[in-house]
């Protein structure tokens, strides 16, 4: 029995500690956002420029995916590209500390809530339209 309370001691501290860990990593990332709440990201595989890459799940009913649904229309109606999708990738060739950087946002960016948008080198986990509407703009 104490063997087992000590164990379950341990995993609770290591639990604890990667918490942690991760928490100061999301703050430090996220200590970078502009003004709009966007951080610079490694944009994902092929997104194209001065479009905005909105990621959440297809024909869905979740309140996400309808967020995102929502958002692709109005940006189309405001005349911004948008493209909406539900998965992407990112090439893992940090060699630099800005790549990894870079990287790291977009890590961070890609495990929040949905949707995830990407535009121009920067990114957000659920913005406002009016958020996503602003960074497209700054960075037109």
């Amino acid at each position: 029995m104490i063997l087992l309370s000590a164990a379950l001691v341990a995993w609770s501290a290591v639990h604890g500690w990667k918490s942690h860990e991760r928490a100061v990593f999301e703050r430090n990332v996220l200590a970078h956002a502009n003004g709009n709440g966007f951080v610079p990201v490694q944009m994902p595989d092929g997104a194209p420029s001065n479009t905005v890459l909105i990621l959440a799940a297809l024909n869905c009913p979740s309140d996400a995916a309808q967020r995102a649904d929502a958002m692709a229309r109005t940006l189309t109606e405001k005349g911004i590209p948008a493209i909406r999708s539900s998965n992407t990738s990112f090439s893992a060739m940090a060699r630099t500390k800005q790549q990894i950087d870079l990287l790291n946002g977009s890590v961070v960016v890609s495990n929040g809530a949905l949707p995830i948008i990407f535009v121009n080198g920067m990114g957000k986990a659920n913005p406002s339209v009016e958020e996503v509407v602003s960074q497209y703009r700054e960075s037109e």
